[in-house]
């Protein structure tokens, strides 16, 4: 669907495409007109016979649905309840295991040392580096320009009548824009509250099945609760300890990354810096 989309939206504003105007006060709109009618009539067939069936329902139709329908309710609001229950007390059980386990701190040491080496390396070889390019520029500039022997001569120049498959488009057009896809729904809820045998009979189940619906959707909402309680639990008592031994380790390891990087950061930023440097300074040559 989305792609559907975007290609119409790529097809609408592409070079040569116009929009069809099914508006043009013509042939074009009377056709638009024509869907929007026979869309209006759909909707009006699909609410009346949805109406008609549901005003012909029985006494037992209403207690079944009651049954089903009540039960469903009860289960999914007892079942919100009975997790939220669950999980509460789940949860401090499983932060304390969680915060318990031994390679939490161990992981998280391990982890932060190995960042902070990576960190504090990649930070002095990058200070060596420019430092390493200045002090290298400087001097291959000076050998480059040595190298002179003639005069630069200047500057290197810069780098430089109505189709029927339209008709159809505007009908189809104006068809989907008013069909309702919700009239029948529409019928047959407004045709079981206007049947008085359906409502006695769905009355009838429906609290019952509510009821039964409630306790076993707490029962399971519960369990669930437990699982994902104590799971969310433990991922967060261990998280604090790992991150809290991250943090402690990472200083260790940033200072001794950063003790070994300048100076392999300042031999690589000199060697370019000189090569630059070098290049520039045969450059400037001058007579």
């Amino acid at each position: 669907m989305r792609l559907a989309l975007v290609l119409a939206a790529v097809l609408a504003f592409a070079p040569g495409c116009t929009e069809l105007d099914c508006t043009d006060g013509a042939e074009l709109e009377a056709s638009l007109h024509e869907g929007e009618q026979d869309a209006l009539a759909a909707n009006r067939a699909n609410y009346d016979m949805a109406y008609a069936k549901a005003r012909a329902l029985t006494r037992a139709d209403g207690e079944h649905d009651g049954d089903v329908e009540g039960y469903a309710s009860g289960f999914h609001a007892g079942y919100a309840g009975g997790y939220e229950d669950g999980y509460a007390d789940a949860y401090n059980e499983g932060a304390g295991d969680g915060a318990a386990d031994p390679d939490a701190c161990s992981a998280g040491a391990a982890d932060g040392f190995d960042t902070g080496e990576a960190d504090g390396y990649n930070d002095s070889s990058s200070a060596g580096q420019s430092d390493g390019y200045d002090d290298g520029y400087g001097e291959g500039y000076a050998d480059g320009s040595s190298t002179c022997t003639s005069s630069r001569v200047g500057a290197p120049p810069p780098k430089s009548d109505v189709d029927p498959a339209d008709l159809r488009t505007c009908f189809r057009r104006g068809y989907d824009e008013t069909f309702d896809p919700f009239a029948d729904a529409r019928g047959t809820s407004d045709g079981k509250r206007d049947n008085p045998e359906y409502q006695a009979g769905y009355k009838l189940t429906y609290h019952p099945a509510y009821l039964r619906g409630a306790a076993a959707g707490d029962a399971a909402g519960y369990n669930d609760g437990l699982d994902a309680g104590y799971a969310d639990g433990y991922d967060d008592g261990y998280a604090a300890v790992f991150d809290s031994c991250f943090a402690g380790a990472y200083g260790d390891g940033y200072d001794s990354g950063a003790a070994n990087g300048y100076d392999s950061g300042y031999s690589s930023g000199y060697s370019s810096g000189y090569s630059s440097g070098y290049g520039d300074g045969a450059d400037s040559c001058s007579g």
